[in-house]
């Protein structure tokens, strides 16, 4: 067996070449730590000469505040050596970690000590834990935001996908990390998602956009950001939310807009109407205002005519063919009109069957042109189911060249002379165009005239009522007076009511007139209320019937004075009822305050005895003309034919205008229940009717009536052969 040799220790030029030229702080000392050699590399280290470091010792290099220098030094008494990180002191003041090694020498020589600066290594230390942590935040971030994220290196390598987008897309983050992004997302290929995405991996520009990824039925905002390292980060958000809100909003705006375009539509339309005949087209009163101002507020000096136009009897048309056909036939005339028009022309329809043109700048000669075209144009066949022949009467008026000087033209001045004169033209046999001219201003002047008195008249009480007495040929009684209104004007006397009940319908004084009436009636009637089944009749306009508080102003007045509705009564006009539709409500709403109602000059209208039935009458007033005409065969059958309806409907039939003895008997004969005239009373004041005393005497025994109906009355009460 071959003995071993320990190995010889290297020279010792060896160690002095480590210590002068190691990369490691060296240094020799004392246990009780005084320095006492140090190499180059530990003075560089401690900013300290050899000399320095040797003067100051252990405590010259030694951090103060690092206290684990004393437990260093402790356990390399116990147990020969240390090793461990203590703090350094340089020689201008600074600390350093350092890894410090020392132990001691043998035979008691000392101790060394060996260290190195831990600073850059700390230092990379912490830059790689502030990495990491900045990372986990990174990460952690990702993970936390609402956003789906997709990371995606240089080579197109998918090296992250968070939670949200494995959730939301599909797919499992081990399976698609590290896989290639196209072949784990094929749908990509082609689809508007990927120019964007090469175009940031190529420019390095960032790209935002919005689009429907179907493979996960996604509205998505997409942003594309290029990385520092290389590849591109892929955020998206679903904005299916949001895009229903802006679609929401969308259609709101929509909704909102065509709200506006039907409400500015309809504020148009409504402009439109307003100046617009309903059925015709043409301008109707407010609009022929409108435009004949704004034509003279252009033109003052222009002369201007008017021409009122009506058909003749078209009330015929409507009531015997119905408004329809009628409204047919207006529509045709107006837009037989409107090609009449010249374009300075304006053509209107005021109402019903009455057309107006207004011409401006005319010579007389051309508006008597214009006035026989229109009666040309109304000659022409209707076809409108059945072929009508009608005709129109038109009356002129207007102004010769205004100067400077003249007074400007009166639009309403000139409208009623032409309304005038189309009256004229009708009384004067139809089918004609006349001129106003003096005698009709004359006229004219006279209405106003008379109007105006009117007005004071209803403000000075200067009128008042007589009575007309209505005879009950069966029982000898009268139950039935007709108040009649009566004007005794200051300086004219008494005015005939034809002279001032027109001018009150025309001017609108009908109403005040009217309620007039109906106030003086009612309490006269509650004078007579004694008297059994009397009733006041009093005359109601159509003006009246057509307002609508009509029936309630009624029931004001009987209820003002107490009286029961059944002693008052109303007369309308046949012709009246010719819109049944909205009167017969009127009516009905009347007879439910127990106020009767009567058709007044019955058969003067063009209603048929068949149309009867339809109304809610209770009275039915035959005609002074039907009354006349009795004593022949013809008139007795049709009176025959009167009576028979009128009872067969429940109404009572009274006969006016009775005048001599033969009409009463006849009357009486075909059982006409009541009668009035001259023949049995004329009208007089309330206090001058032979109305019957307390005791009710019978009509023979009244004071007041005419001579033979007393003895006429005794000879209808005696029994006939056979009754």
């Amino acid at each position: 067996m071959v003995e071993q040799t320990a190995p010889e220790p290297p020279p010792s030029g060896v160690y002095e070449s480590m210590f002068l030229h190691g990369i490691d702080g060296f240094l020799f000392a004392t246990e009780d730590g005084r320095i006492l050699r140090a190499n180059p590399r530990a003075c560089e280290l401690l900013g300290r000469s050899e000399a320095d470091l040797i003067e100051h010792g252990r405590d010259g290099l030694t951090d103060p505040r690092d206290h684990r220098w004393a437990e260093a030094v402790e356990r390399r008494r116990q147990t020969g050596a240390f090793r461990g990180v203590l703090r350094l002191l340089r020689g201008d003041g600074s600390t350093f970690s350092a890894e410090v090694s020392s132990a001691v020498l043998p035979d008691a020589a000392g101790v060394y000590v060996s260290f190195r600066d831990l600073t850059a290594e700390e230092a990379e230390a912490a830059r790689t834990a502030e990495t990491r942590r900045a990372a986990a935040e990174v990460i952690d971030s990702l993970e936390s935001i609402s956003d789906m994220y997709v990371g995606v290196d240089a080579d197109w390598r998918v090296t992250y996908i968070n939670a949200p987008a494995e959730t939301r897309v599909g797919v499992c983050r081990e399976d698609v990390v590290g896989g290639d992004l196209w072949e784990q997302f094929p749908t990509l290929v082609g689809s508007v998602f990927e120019a964007p995405y090469r175009r940031v991996m190529d420019t390095g520009e960032p790209v935002t956009l919005e689009n429907f990824y179907a493979a996960a039925d996604l509205w998505t905002e997409v942003r594309v950001y290029p990385l520092r390292r290389g590849g591109i980060g892929i955020y998206f958000r679903d904005i299916a939310e949001r895009k229903a809100l802006e679609l929401e909003r969308e259609q709101l705006l929509l909704a909102e807009q065509e709200s506006r375009r039907a409400a500015e539509q309809a504020r148009v339309e409504a402009a439109y109407q307003a100046v617009h005949d309903e059925l015709t087209g043409l301008l109707n009163r407010a609009g022929l205002i409108q435009q004949v101002d704004s034509y003279l507020a252009c033109w003052p000096a222009s002369s201007l005519t008017v021409l009122v136009i009506d058909l003749d009897r078209f009330k015929v048309v409507n009531d015997s063919l119905g408004h329809r056909t009628g409204d047919e036939l207006l529509t045709v005339y107006a837009q037989r009109l409107a090609t009449l028009a010249g374009p300075t022309d304006l053509v209107a329809r005021l109402g019903g069957d009455e057309f107006v043109v207004a011409m401006f700048g005319a010579s007389a000669a051309e508006a008597d042109r214009m006035a026989e075209a229109v009666l040309a144009a109304a000659r022409q066949p209707v076809e409108v189911g059945a072929s009508l022949l009608v005709t129109a009467s038109v009356g002129l008026a207007g102004t010769a060249d205004a100067g400077a000087a003249d007074p400007p033209v009166v639009w309403d001045v000139l409208l009623r002379e032409a309304d005038a004169a189309m009256y004229r033209a009708k009384e004067t046999g139809r089918d004609q165009a006349v001129w106003f001219d003096e005698q009709m201003y004359l006229q004219s002047m006279r209405r106003m005239q008379t109007e105006h008195d009117l007005r004071l008249a209803l403000q000075h009480d200067e009128l008042f009522l007589d009575y007309q007495p209505a005879f009950d040929l069966r029982c000898e009684r009268i139950d039935h007076v007709e108040a009649l209104v009566r004007w005794r004007h200051p300086t004219r006397g008494l005015v005939p009511p034809l002279d001032f009940i027109p001018v009150a319908e025309d001017s609108g004084l009908i109403h005040q007139l009217g309620e007039w009436v109906l106030a003086r009636a009612v309490e006269q009637a509650e004078r007579w209320a004694h008297i059994p089944d009397m009733r006041v009749w009093i005359n109601v306009s159509p003006q009246q019937l057509a307002h609508c508080g009509f029936p309630e102003l009624i029931a004001t007045h009987l209820n003002r004075v107490g009286l029961p509705g059944f002693h008052l009564g109303i007369e309308v006009t046949e012709s009246t009822l010719a819109d049944r539709d909205s009167l017969t409500t009127v009516l009905q709403e009347i007879r439910q305050l127990g106020v009767a109602v009567a058709i007044d000059d019955f058969g003067t209208g063009y209603s048929s005895l068949a149309r009867l039935s339809t109304f809610p009458v209770d009275v039915i007033k035959i005609d002074r003309s039907f009354v006349a005409d009795v004593e022949t065969p013809r008139g007795e059958t049709v009176l025959a034919g009167i009576v028979t309806l009128a009872h067969a409907t429940g109404a009572h039939v009274i006969a006016e205008g009775v005048e001599t003895e033969a009409q009463l008997a006849a009357l009486s004969a075909l059982g006409v229940d009541s009668a009035s005239g001259y023949l049995l009373a004329r009208p007089a004041a309330p206090e001058h009717l032979p109305l019957p005393d307390a005791g009710h005497s019978p009509l023979e025994q009244r004071h007041g009536l005419h001579p033979r109906l007393q003895y006429l009355l005794g000879e209808l009460a005696t029994p006939r052969p056979g009754e």
